[in-house]
């Protein structure tokens, strides 16, 4: 019974074999490329490994500060390089909710920035974990993050992550 099974299994597994083989492929591995370009029925498509010219960066324009704005960093392009400019403001007042507007240009739209907003008190800048954090997309897109409470007093905010070819970033921290 069982030698009847693999006898009849013969021509099915020959008959395979031949229509991979026509398809284009082999059995070490390889494929074969016809002349013509068609596989098995089917066009084979260009592949064009040169980059798309994304075109010049989105423009994003910072906007001006308003009354009770708690901090900003405008970043933008200087030479090979970015220039930060932080701008405290006036300290959060308790009980207060805040918005926190980010945006971002760059040549290609990436994912992989994000903001911190750290506590600014005399001896604490740079030091210790961000009091609170989020990411955002470098696609020229203002984002707002809204109903932010944060401590009392001063608080700075910074951006991180900013791709390469970034040529205008922001981020401020605005009363709601």
């Amino acid at each position: 019974m069982r030698l009847r099974r693999i006898v009849e299994a013969v021509p099915v597994v020959a008959a395979v074999t031949a229509a991979l083989l026509a398809a284009g492929c082999t059995t070490d591995g390889g494929v074969r490329v016809t002349p013509t370009g068609l596989s098995a029925g089917r066009v084979t498509p260009e592949v064009s490994l040169t980059p798309i010219d994304p075109g010049p960066p989105p423009v994003v324009t910072v906007p001006p500060p308003v009354a009770g704005e708690v901090a900003r960093v405008v970043v933008t392009k200087q030479g090979s390089g970015k220039a930060f400019r932080n701008v405290p403001g006036v300290p959060v007042a308790e009980g207060h909710t805040y918005t926190v507007e980010v945006a971002c240009a760059a040549g290609r739209a990436t994912e992989g920035s994000s903001y911190a907003v750290y506590d600014a008190a005399p001896g604490t800048w740079g030091h210790g974990e961000p009091l609170y954090s989020r990411p955002f997309a470098c696609d020229g897109a203002v984002q707002r993050t809204v109903h932010l409470g944060l401590p009392s007093g001063r608080v700075q905010i910074d951006v991180r992550g900013l791709p390469a070819d970034a040529v205008t970033a922001y981020a401020l921290i605005r009363p709601e």
